[in-house]
């Protein structure tokens, strides 16, 4: 028997209570079975009262998007808004984590500081790889 740990009610639970995704070779979701159908539920209610926009940019990275994914606060459950595909799984992959989100902002930032240097110094001295 296999368990694992269901990521909203944080009980552990045999792997046969936790759905697949719907994807092919995707796995089982981190949810389990009971708190996937309600997590089903409130994203129904939520689309049914908040009506998704018209094509247009994502709110976050601005690039043109025709497929809004309803985006909502996983400790509360409240309705943020309509975002891109890649930007929820951006913040999926950071847990709705304001300081993860700093951090990797932070990160982004010493490191483009570092390229650019790199780059500089290249140039200046005639040094392309």
């Amino acid at each position: 028997m296999s368990a694992k740990v269901c990521r909203k009610c944080k009980k552990e639970k045999d792997i046969i209570e936790f759905p697949f995704f719907s994807t092919n070779d995707a796995g089982r979701k981190n949810t389990c079975k009971s708190c996937n159908n309600e997590l089903s539920s409130l994203r129904r209610n939520l689309r049914a009262q908040n009506r998704p926009p018209i094509a247009g940019p994502c709110p976050i990275c601005k690039s043109h998007t025709t497929t809004w994914i309803l985006d909502h606060c996983h400790f509360d459950d409240t309705f943020r808004g309509y975002i891109c595909n890649s930007c929820n799984l951006g913040i999926g992959r950071f847990n709705d984590d304001i300081s993860i989100l700093y951090n990797a902002i932070e990160y982004l930032n010493t490191q483009n500081n570092i390229q650019y240097h790199i780059w500089e110094y290249r140039l200046s001295t005639n040094l392309f790889l």
